[in-house]
């Protein structure tokens, strides 16, 4: 295949990204909140031998990575992908894999259950990796405010919280967020904002904000720059919600 008739962008939305070698790239695979099973570990293993070069290598994102994949063996490896239940991963402008801690699943720290968040989120309001966005945008879930998966620097980091001012003990746990951080060249603190939100409540902040982000970023510019030019209380106003301090 002539190089210059790939259509690498599309590849890319497909989870095999270009590598320095001519013709080679890497399949990067996700599953949601980071959690493969013995059967996915087996198959990715067994990927690697066959088509790349018998090693993979795990990403930031909790993803594996699976270099070296020829040009001509895409078709098949993607098959063997999908076929066993092992998701694709993404790169360029797009939602990438969300980011979780175990929260309450075996963490004695954990106070909310980050997995069903995360399963929620992408099979109930469809916000699922590699929805198309102005830029990277990347949502980290952590299971209390030790914030292990760096929620503060990514563009919106969910961790549980608990909720002093409820009357109800058994409403006292509840989600805490921080809106409009990242890391790369430029890093930046995301805005945490006031609330302690109930998990409904928090799916309407999240899908706000990227309704936000949709309609006013720029190409290749990042929520915290978007928010920065149209202004911090102004955009916490659209989206009906308060500052506590930056």
């Amino acid at each position: 295949m002539e190089q210059n008739l790939i259509d690498y962008e599309a590849l890319k939305k497909r989870g095999f990204l270009k590598s320095r070698a001519a013709g080679e790239f890497a399949l990067r695979t996700r599953m949601p909140a980071g959690n493969y099973n013995s059967t996915h570990l087996k198959i990715v293993s067994n990927i690697a031998d066959t088509y790349g070069e018998g090693f993979v290598h795990m990403t930031v994102r909790q993803g594996i990575e699976i270099p070296h994949i020829k040009y001509a063996d895409i078709d098949n490896v993607e098959f063997i992908v999908k076929q066993a239940g092992i998701q694709l991963g993404t790169s360029g402008s797009r939602l990438r894999a969300t980011t979780s801690c175990p929260g309450n699943n075996w963490c004695k720290s954990g106070l909310i259950n980050t997995f069903a968040f995360v399963d929620a989120l992408e099979n109930e309001h469809g916000i699922i990796c590699a929805m198309d966005l102005p830029h990277k945008f990347k949502i980290a879930v952590a299971g209390c405010p030790n914030l292990c998966t760096r929620g503060q620097s990514s563009e919106i980091g969910v961790f549980g919280q608990v909720d002093l001012k409820a009357q109800d003990a058994s409403k006292r746990i509840g989600y805490g967020v921080y809106i409009g951080g990242c890391g790369g060249k430029n890093p930046r603190q995301g805005i945490k904002l006031e609330k302690v939100f109930s998990q409904e409540d928090l799916f309407k902040v999240i899908e706000k904000v990227i309704e936000f982000y949709r309609k006013n970023a720029q190409p290749k510019q990042r929520l915290g720059e978007t928010i920065e030019q149209f202004g911090k209380h102004k955009f916490l106003e659209v989206i009906g919600l308060e500052l506590t301090g930056y």
